[in-house]
C-alpha cells in the first residue's frame, strides 16, 4: 500500500509514514525527521501507523 506525504507529496510505503494524532496529517520519515516528531500544521505528535 503506497500513501502521498502531505508536505512533500513524496509516495511512501505504508510503514514509512507518519500520522498526527490530533489532525491525521499524514508525513514521510524524512519530513517527520525534519519537523523533529512533531504536525507542522498543528504540533501534535507524529506516530507510525500500526
Amino acid at each position: 500500500m503506497k500513501l502521498l506525504c502531505g508536505k512533500c507529496g513524496k509516495e511512501c510505503d505504508a510503514n514509512e509514514i507518519r500520522i498526527c494524532s490530533d489532525c491525521g496529517a499524514f508525513l514521510c520519515a524524512d519530513c517527520g525527521k525534519k519537523a523533529e516528531g512533531l504536525c507542522p500544521d498543528c504540533y501534535g505528535r507524529l506516530n507510525r501507523l500500526s
